[in-house]
């Protein structure tokens, strides 16, 4: 009896080996599902946010086009507020992909936002409807809809929201129209 138990006794520390192995591997692949579970998450809230800071950003834009008074207001390129002359064919947008160009010439928008920065814009004066070719978007009655005869002055802006890690920017961009001052 005693050498069929010594025989047997190596069968029991393999198969034990084996699931020991196992389960190991279940940890493992748990533990990297997780971890990559959490990047996705962390890559989906970073999303939102900047989205979210460019959107408040296009806001303030959209606030301080009604706000001002006189199209006048939009000639100080160090405080991102440019005027698009039509006859002026050597004009350009500011660099938008250029950090220093937002952190020297643009606008601060306010917010409670928990970004890395806080969102900035640029507004760009495109002229009146009728002025300028750039300003011929149709703006209030649709696209292929009939102009008005309303004075329809038209701003280009652009917001720049950052991210809570700052490693990430999201640009948004869009066309405002009021009537002319």
């Amino acid at each position: 009896m005693t050498s069929r138990i010594q025989k047997q006794s190596g069968v029991a520390l393999v198969i034990s080996l084996i699931i020991l192995v196992s389960l190991t591997m279940l940890g493992l692949t748990a533990i990297q599902r997780t971890t990559t579970d959490l990047s996705m998450a962390g890559n989906q809230r970073e999303t939102g946010l900047m989205f979210q800071a460019a959107e408040v950003g296009l806001v303030s834009a959209e606030n301080f086009i009604d706000d001002s008074t006189t199209n006048a207001d939009f000639d100080d390129p160090n405080n991102g507020l440019h005027t698009v002359l039509a006859n002026n064919p050597g004009w350009y947008s500011p660099d938008y992909f250029d950090a220093t160009t937002w952190a020297n010439n643009s606008q601060q928008a306010t917010t409670s936002l928990n970004a890395f920065e806080q969102p900035r814009f640029m507004v760009e004066y495109l002229g009146d409807r009728s002025q300028n070719a750039l300003a011929s978007v149709n703006i209030g009655g649709g696209y292929g809809s009939q102009q008005t005869g309303e004075i329809v002055s038209i701003y280009r802006s652009t917001s720049r929201g950052v991210g809570l890690t700052g490693n990430s920017v999201r640009y948004v961009q869009s066309y405002f129209g009021k009537e002319a001052p």
